[in-house]
């Protein structure tokens, strides 16, 4: 009779743990939505501020390559000491202030929420924020939803650390400030959830899809209510090939392999090769790139110009030598 009244108890008081545990998860989840909500919030805000930046650099950037050619003689000096300024400033920037700010971000991100590195939240969102306004306003191949991802991630960190969160809530609005990130970026919220879900977290606990997911549309919505409601890339549907057609897509895709790879490799062994290079400032690297980037601005602008969606090209229009009477 003891034993029944024993098991019974013990029933009674693992039922009230768990009645307890599942209205503490409840109670988590009415916080961690409206933090997320925040974080969202803060990374489209982030996300909206540098496209408008970016914009802003291409157009100036636009403008001097077109007086620049009104001195033949020496205008080509001016592309090439804008870039190298620009360059050099965001390499110089990134190695003393912030080095994870590197590439794209997107490694370090998944790196921190691997437990592996810190997220300096102070630093990483002006550093990525000013180092890509003057590195892709000097017309650098970069994009800007790398460093949007970071910075969105930075958002989340410095979110979980006004209001003091656990660890774990922590690394769940990181994840969600890098997909509200891509979201801005892309203008595409199921994508910031996919990217979660997939490539950061990699589990679909109710938490984290709740969190990325609201983080995600409320940055898609802000940014839309800010900038448009049309999407980042325009796929124009083409008609269906003919059948005699498909061999060439097979020649067109290995030949496309073939300069992945070559430009990969290429890329690699560039990075290696700046690497071996000791004994003078990151930043005379970037010295170096930007004023090659603004030789090539100088002799081929369309290689650098930037056609705004939904804006109207310049009313200077480059020469037509140089870009068949149309920018």
């Amino acid at each position: 009779m003891r034993q029944h009244h024993r098991h019974a108890t013990a029933r009674l008081q693992g039922l009230r743990a768990q009645v307890r545990d599942y209205f503490a998860l409840q109670g988590q989840r009415r916080k961690l939505f409206p933090r997320a909500l925040l974080v969202g919030l803060l990374a489209g805000g982030s996300a909206v501020a540098f496209r408008w930046a970016l914009e802003g650099g291409d157009l100036l950037r636009n403008r001097l390559i077109l007086w620049a050619h009104q001195a033949p003689t020496w205008g080509w000096l001016l592309p090439m000491l804008v870039g190298a300024l620009g360059a050099g400033l965001a390499v110089g920037l990134v190695h003393r202030v912030a080095p994870e700010a590197a590439g794209s971000g997107i490694p370090h991100v998944k790196a921190v929420l691997y437990w592996f590195r810190s997220m300096r939240w102070q630093a990483i969102p002006l550093v990525k924020f000013v180092g890509g306004v003057v590195g892709i306003g000097s017309r650098l191949a970069l994009g800007r939803e790398g460093p949007t991802v970071q910075i969105g991630s930075a958002m989340g960190a410095a979110v979980a650390h006004w209001l003091r969160v656990s660890p774990r809530e922590r690394q769940t609005l990181i994840a969600a400030g890098a997909g509200a990130g891509l979201a801005a970026a892309f203008n595409a919220p199921l994508a910031g959830l996919t990217f979660v879900l997939e490539e950061l977290q990699r589990h679909f606990a109710p938490a984290v899809f709740g969190a990325a997911f609201v983080a995600a549309v409320t940055a898609d919505v802000l940014t839309r209510s800010l900038t448009s409601q049309l999407p980042v890339f325009h796929v124009a549907s083409a008609p269906t090939p003919p059948l005699v057609a498909l061999p060439m897509f097979l020649g067109l895709g290995l030949l496309a392999g073939v300069l992945g790879v070559a430009f990969n490799r290429s890329l690699l062994q560039t990075l290696e090769l700046f690497a071996r290079v000791r004994g003078w400032p990151a930043s005379l690297s970037g010295v170096f790139v930007g004023a090659a980037v603004g030789l090539l601005g100088w002799f081929v602008p369309n290689a650098l110009v930037l056609r705004f969606r939904n804006e109207n090209p310049p009313d200077l229009p480059f020469p037509r030598l140089f870009t068949g009477g149309q920018l």
